[in-house]
């Protein structure tokens, strides 16, 4: 096991990622804005591999949506956390416990969609996010689609600054907007990407663009307005999120984004 691994895996130990995307209006943006755009190309009956699936959020919901879905995790805790909600379940879900670098175990072109939701916010070398990316298309389907989630370092710089003003003179933080990685920090193990550093990434694996999307758009930012509306309330601010998401002028201030692309053969 490498020293990121090690840390990703402690990092994840301390932290409730199980109720991550649920436990209030504007953490729930998020999961509500990608599963409404992965609807749109994952059908009942579909082949699913998420490689790096947490404790499952989406995983489950594919699976009980009727989809065979494989959830690959790194964490052991968040293995255990997957299998255990399976127990006396009927779904069509195994969680397996894996590293979305070495995909060896599953053959070439064996899913209809992949979706990697977490593994690019931890690849802090560029070569690693390359190996990623391109074992993911070695086990889709031609024609299948891939959906690659990252952490704007744009985003994550105004909101820690809005947390806690003293951060504006904080060198990791700084460094995180040159670099994409807290590099003063020993325990560091995310990494901090751009718009642009995703577009050239799928472009250079010739994957096909479908959507480009805020997932979670400034909810960050706004976190008490958002959690203080009524729920009639809140359905509007959906509106307006899901109308502008994919608006590229609004995506860097957006903390959680994603790309959706289709496998293409050369």
């Amino acid at each position: 096991m490498n020293s990121l691994e090690v840390k990703i895996k402690d990092y994840y130990d301390d932290y409730d990622e199980d109720n991550r995307l649920i436990k209030d209006n504007s953490h729930s943006i998020e999961f509500i804005t990608t599963t409404t755009y992965l609807d749109k190309y994952i059908s009942k009956g579909d082949k699913v591999l998420e490689v790096g699936a947490a404790t499952g959020r989406y995983s489950f919901y594919f699976a009980e949506n009727g989809c065979e879905v494989t959830a690959l995790e790194l964490s052991e805790k968040h293995v255990d956390i997957m299998k255990n909600k399976l127990t006396n379940t009927s779904l069509t879900m195994e969680a397996i416990q894996g590293n979305a670098l070495d995909l060896s175990s599953f053959e070439d072109e064996t899913y209809d969609s992949i979706l990697c939701l977490g593994p690019i916010y931890h690849l802090t070398k560029e070569e690693d996010r390359i190996k990623c990316i391109k074992e993911c298309l070695r086990v889709l389907k031609p024609g299948g689609f891939i959906a690659v989630a990252y952490i704007s370092k744009f985003a994550h710089f105004a909101d820690m600054v809005k947390r806690n003003k003293e951060d504006i003179n904080d060198i990791g933080l700084q460094n995180i907007v040159k670099t994409g990685v807290e590099s003063n920090d020993p325990d560091a193990c995310f990494y901090f990407s751009t718009y642009d550093d995703i577009e050239k990434l799928m472009y250079n694996n010739k994957i096909q663009k479908n959507n480009h999307i805020a997932t979670d758009g400034i909810a960050d930012m706004l976190r008490a307005s958002i959690n203080s509306l009524t729920e009639e309330e809140f359905n509007l601010w959906m509106q307006y999120h899901l109308d502008t998401c994919e608006n590229s002028n609004l995506i860097g201030y957006s903390k959680h984004c994603l790309y959706i692309g289709k496998k293409i053969n050369y």
